[in-house]
C-alpha cells in the first residue's frame, strides 16, 4: 500500500486511489455527530447556491455550514459539533456546506473512492482501509480554508499512517494537548461562543467515538451524499 500525503484544495485536485478527506475542525465530526443524531441523509456543496438551490428540492431539509467559521446567512446552524449533538435530526435530510471539508470532496474528482477524516473515527477510518487493501490510499489535509496549514489535519494524517503501518498512536490526552494551542485557541475566545464554542474544541477530539467511516458519493456536479458505513 502507497501512502501519498497531500495538503489544501489544491491537494484534493490531485488525490487518487481511496482518498481521505480530512477536517477534524470541523467539517468531518460535524458530520459524524449528524449522523449520530440519527439523520436520514446528508448531501455536502461547495457553493452556498448550490445549498439554497437543494433547499428547494428537498423536503425541508436543514441547512448546515459556515465560511470562516461563520454560519452562513440563512442557514439554520454553524458547522459546529457541539451544537448539532444538541438537537435530533432523525428522519431530516441535512446540506452541509464548509470552507474547506466539503470543498474537498468536490475538488477530488480524481479519487477511486472517498472517505472523511476526523479523530471521532480515526480507528474506523484505519480499518476500513486496511480490508480493501488499496494499492494507493490519498491523505489530503485540507487546512484553513482549504489554503494553509491546520495542525489538527496534519496531526490526524500522521495519526492515520501510523495505524496503517501498525505503530502506536498518541492518547487523547496527549492529542488534546498538541492541539490546544494555537490549533485550539479559536475555540477559547469570549467573543466567538457563538459560532466556535468550546465544547467544540472536546467535541472534535473524542477519539474513536464512533465505529463508522463516512463515505462519499457522487451525485451531481457540486453535490455528493456522505453514507454512513459500521466498521468492525
Amino acid at each position: 500500500m502507497k501512502i501519498k500525503t497531500l495538503k489544501f484544495l489544491e491537494g484534493a485536485a490531485k488525490a487518487e486511489g481511496l482518498t481521505v478527506i480530512i477536517d477534524v475542525f470541523r467539517a468531518y465530526t460535524t458530520a459524524a455527530y449528524l449522523f449520530a443524531s440519527q439523520a436520514e441523509k446528508i448531501f455536502i456543496v461547495s457553493k452556498v447556491k448550490t445549498a439554497r438551490k437543494l433547499q428547494q428540492e428537498l423536503d425541508n431539509p436543514v441547512l448546515v455550514g459556515e465560511r470562516r467559521g461563520i454560519k452562513v446567512e440563512g442557514f439554520d446552524y454553524n458547522n459546529s459539533p457541539y451544537f448539532i449533538s444538541q438537537s435530533s435530526f432523525a428522519g431530516r435530510e441535512v446540506v452541509l456546506s464548509t470552507s474547506a471539508g466539503t470543498r474537498g470532496i468536490i475538488a477530488a474528482e480524481n479519487a477511486d473512492q472517498i472517505i472523511t477524516g476526523s479523530f471521532v473515527n480515526l480507528r474506523a477510518a484505519a480499518e476500513f482501509i486496511k480490508a480493501r487493501k488499496p494499492g494507493l490510499v490519498s491523505l489530503v489535509a485540507m487546512g484553513n480554508n482549504g489554503v494553509t496549514e491546520a495542525d489538527e489535519d496534519n496531526l490526524y494524517a500522521q495519526e492515520l499512517m501510523k495505524l496503517l503501518n501498525g505503530k502506536t498512536t498518541l492518547s487523547e490526552a496527549e492529542t488534546k494537548s498538541r492541539l490546544r494551542s494555537p490549533a485550539g485557541d479559536r475555540f477559547f475566545r469570549e467573543e466567538t461562543q457563538s459560532e466556535m464554542p468550546k465544547e467544540d474544541f472536546e467535541y472534535c477530539l473524542k477519539i474513536n467515538k464512533f465505529d463508522f467511516v463516512i463515505k462519499a458519493l457522487k451525485i451531481d456536479t457540486d453535490i455528493y451524499q456522505l453514507k454512513m458505513e459500521e466498521v468492525d
